[in-house]
């Protein structure tokens, strides 16, 4: 399976512009999930590249890296998997303060803004349920910039299993007995 990290570089300055709180109901459990809406402001060539070649062509010009001027916003519609985020203060940091598993990332899309050269980037990171702590991180992060290395999430296995249901046997191929042998494997020496 091809596993993909959103971004192929590690320590991305993203900004969080907003913290969006909501309530999941999944096999009747109630999960309090939180969206985060994370900036990374310039987006350069080189990012672009590292989220996906076509996102870096359909961005910048190919020959000078120069923003493309009639574009205003785009969304792209990127296959990631979930993600593990771990969060570095300062690109320097060797080890990061905190990491988010299981995120999902959604609405992947370029902007201009007023008074900025070239393009944002915004993104919505979703995750929970989340701790004390890490909500209190979250909250410390807010407007502020930090910076995320980002790893495909293994996917979880479904360990729950409806014990009403029987499980079936496995299947087995029947075999066919040779006409030389005296029992499976075994065979007669002539």
């Amino acid at each position: 399976m091809n596993h993909m990290r959103l971004f192929d570089v590690d320590k991305v300055g993203c900004y969080l512009d907003d913290i969006g709180h909501r309530v999941e109901t999944q096999d009747d459990l109630e999960i309090k999930m939180v969206d985060l809406t994370l900036r990374v402001q310039p987006l350069t060539p080189e990012l672009a590249a590292a989220l996906d070649p076509d996102v870096r062509a359909l961005l910048f010009k190919m020959s000078s890296g120069d923003p493309k001027p009639k574009i205003k916003s785009i969304e792209f519609k990127l296959t990631v998997d979930r993600q593990i985020l771990e969060v570095f203060h300062l690109p320097e940091a060797g080890v990061p303060q905190i990491a988010f598993s299981d995120v999902e990332i959604s609405s992947v899309r370029a902007r201009t803004e007023k008074g900025v050269d070239g393009f944002g980037l915004v993104f919505y990171a979703s995750f929970g349920p989340v701790s004390k702590d890490e909500l209190d991180y979250i909250c410390t992060w807010y407007t502020q910039q930090r910076f995320l290395t980002c790893h495909p999430q293994d996917p979880a296995l479904d360990l729950q299993r409806d014990h009403d249901e029987p499980t079936p046997p496995p299947r087995r191929r029947r075999r066919v007995a040779h006409p030389d042998e005296i029992r499976p494997g075994v065979h007669a020496e002539h």
